[in-house]
C-alpha cells in the first residue's frame, strides 16, 4: 500500500473501517465495531478509565473483533501488535481536564493516567497477551500505513487496529464510536506461494534483513578477521 494510495483519514468513518484496509491489501480476519445495533447504547464501563467514552470505546470494539476471530485466549498467540488510530483523540478527556484546570480543580490520577491513547493499547495488550509493538497514530490512513509496515517488516504476525472517533460539538458533531480489525499480511501472488520459490519467505536459501544467522560481513571487517588468522 503506497502512500499514494492512503485514504485520507476524515473520509474513513469507523463503521468504514473494514472495508477500506481490504481495499488497501490487508486481509481482514475479524471486525468488531461499537455501536452495533441499537441495543448500544453506552459502552461498557472499563474500570481504571474515568470521565471519557475513548478508552472504553476502543476496548469494546478490539474485545468484539478479537472474540470473533479467537473463543477465548488461545494457548499461544501469534505476535500482535497494536495500533490505535483517532483523528481527534480523546476529546471528552481533554475537555474535563481542561474544565477542572480554568476551574481551579484537583485532577484525580486516573485523568492524568489516561491522558495519553496508548493507555488503552497498552490495557487491551496486556489483557488479551498481546506481545507485538503498540503504536498510537492520528488518523485511518496514519493506522493502515502502520499496521502494513509492522507486518511487512516482520514485528508483527498479526496486527489489531482499533479506529476511535468521539461526538464533536456543534450541529453535524455525529456519535461516539469505534471499530477495531484484525489484520494479516496479504496473501503472496500465486507465481511465489510456494516454499521452492526463491523469494518466498520460508526458502531455504533466502537471506533478508531478518536473518541475524546468516548476515553477511562487512568486506572491512571480513579483512581484518582475516588478517587476524595465525
Amino acid at each position: 500500500m503506497s502512500r499514494t494510495a492512503q485514504p485520507a483519514d476524515s473520509t474513513v468513518r469507523p463503521e468504514d473501517l473494514s472495508a477500506v484496509a481490504a481495499a488497501a491489501g490487508l486481509r481482514v480476519l475479524s471486525a468488531g465495531r461499537w455501536p452495533r445495533s441499537a441495543a448500544d447504547l453506552e459502552p461498557p464501563v472499563l474500570p481504571g478509565f474515568v470521565a471519557s467514552s475513548f478508552s472504553p470505546l476502543a476496548a469494546e470494539a478490539a474485545r468484539r473483533c478479537l472474540d470473533a476471530h479467537w473463543e477465548g485466549v488461545p494457548a499461544e498467540l501469534p505476535v500482535t501488535a497494536v495500533v490505535v488510530a483517532s483523528e481527534l483523540g480523546d476529546l471528552a478527556g481533554a475537555v474535563q481536564v481542561a474544565e477542572a484546570v480554568d476551574g481551579g480543580a484537583r485532577l484525580g490520577p486516573l485523568l492524568f493516567f489516561q491522558a495519553v491513547p496508548n493507555a488503552v493499547a497498552g490495557h487491551l495488550a496486556a489483557r488479551r497477551g498481546l506481545t507485538g509493538p503498540v503504536v498510537c497514530v492520528g488518523g485511518a490512513g496514519a493506522g493502515l500505513e502502520v499496521a502494513e509496515l509492522l507486518l511487512a517488516d516482520g514485528d508483527a504476525e498479526l496486527v489489531l487496529l482499533v479506529l476511535v472517533e468521539q461526538a464533536t460539538a456543534g450541529p453535524g458533531g455525529g456519535s461516539d464510536r469505534a471499530a477495531a480489525v484484525l489484520l494479516a499480511p496479504p496473501p503472496l501472488p500465486d507465481h511465489l506461494d510456494h516454499p521452492h520459490h526463491p523469494d518466498h519467505p520460508h526458502h531455504p536459501g533466502r537471506l533478508d534483513h531478518t536473518d541475524h544467522h546468516h548476515r553477511p560481513t562487512h568486506p572491512d571487517r571480513q579483512q581484518e578477521h582475516e588478517g587476524a588468522q595465525p
